[in-house]
């Protein structure tokens, strides 16, 4: 829809802006200080169904803060982007955990890395935290990728908003925290492709489902490639954010990281499998999809996916193809199109 405003100037699109923008607001508690993402967790052993005693946040919807921010710059309603700060702010204080002993030994950054809490159970009435939890994850102590990697993108995103340090801060220790366990993830993460120059190693920038969970095959370790490519996404642009203040090295630091990140995932997780359009007889309007090769087909541009691998999980989705890999995956291009650096 926002392509549709900024490009054709459909006001329906617009206008569909506004409304998801105030339909999530709607679910925002200010004695929180949060907008609610979940109305209930079911898994086993874990029922949180209480809309009075229970409200849950989950480190993705930093992510959904973009919308708040542009409906608000469109039509001028401040309580939208003060919704936005605010949550933005609450994540950082309960869902943000600072790892201490890493401090100044990570590569991309020297401030702060951050890990994170995927999931907080509030109090609606006293905006206290009542636990905290994974949905996706291997443990409420672990590091879920592909929630880490959300964190990193909504913190850039809140940042060149709002230009508060504060989210720079944040978005920048995430990231580094990031690349840093892929640099330290075993070896086992990485093969030796025979296609690529060299023979060379591919793998290692293609992360863990979850940064502490037990490897349980060490000769094809799960992963979640859209963790990766989201974080890419986040990571070009704190580079756009940190060169805008005149930070150039550590900019160059952030871009670098993004497309390492993003090589490495084309060369570990692209599918081999092609599909093509052809055009229908004269009788009929429009395509149909044909595969390349009968019979081998994969309906997603990145495989090695990891949707929910959570022990408790009535439903589990590991190893395949997934929407936001490919999404971002195509957004990263065109990020590199309107940065100019492609």
């Amino acid at each position: 829809m926002r392509i549709k405003w900024e490009v054709l100037h459909e006001a329906k699109a617009l206008q569909s802006i506004i409304t998801a923008a105030a339909n999530l607001f709607s679910r925002y508690n200010a004695k929180v200080g949060a907008i609610r993402s979940w109305d209930v967790l079911n898994q086993n052993g874990v029922e949180i169904t209480s809309m009075d005693d229970d409200f849950l946040v989950i480190i993705d919807s930093m992510c959904n803060l973009d919308l708040l921010f542009y409906a608000s710059a469109h039509t001028g309603n401040n309580e939208l982007s003060a919704a936005a700060i605010t949550h933005a702010t609450t994540l950082l204080l309960n869902h943000l955990r600072p790892e201490e002993g890493l401090k100044g030994t990570c590569k991309l950054y020297d401030g702060m890395p951050y890990s994170t809490t995927h999931v907080i159970n509030f109090s609606p009435k006293t905006g206290t935290t009542k636990e905290r939890r994974t949905a996706q994850g291997y443990s409420p102590t672990s590091t879920w990728a592909r929630g880490q990697a959300w964190s990193i993108l909504g913190y850039a995103q809140t940042f060149m908003w709002t230009g508060d340090a504060k989210f720079l801060d944040a978005a920048c220790g995430l990231a580094a925290y990031f690349f840093d366990r892929l640099e330290k993830s075993p070896d086992c993460v990485e093969r030796r492709s025979s296609s690529r120059p060299g023979g060379r190693n591919i793998g290692r920038y293609v992360p863990l489902w979850d940064f502490d969970a037990p490897i349980e095959d060490m000769s094809n370790p799960l992963r979640d490639s859209s963790a990766g490519v989201i974080a890419a996404n986040g990571m070009l642009v704190l580079a756009q954010a940190l060169a805008g203040r005149g930070r150039h090295k550590s900019s160059a630091k952030f871009l670098n990281a993004a497309v390492t990140i993003i090589k490495d995932t084309l060369d570990f997780s692209l599918a081999p499998e092609k599909a093509r359009l052809v055009e229908l007889g004269s009788s009929q309007e429009g395509y149909e999809v044909q595969d390349v090769h009968g019979g081998k087909r994969f309906d997603a541009i990145l495989k090695n996916a990891t949707a929910n691998h959570n022990s408790a999980d009535y439903q589990r989705y590991w190893d395949h193809g997934l929407v936001y890999g490919d999404y971002y995956l195509i957004e990263f291009g065109n990020r590199l199109l309107r940065m100019g650096l492609a």
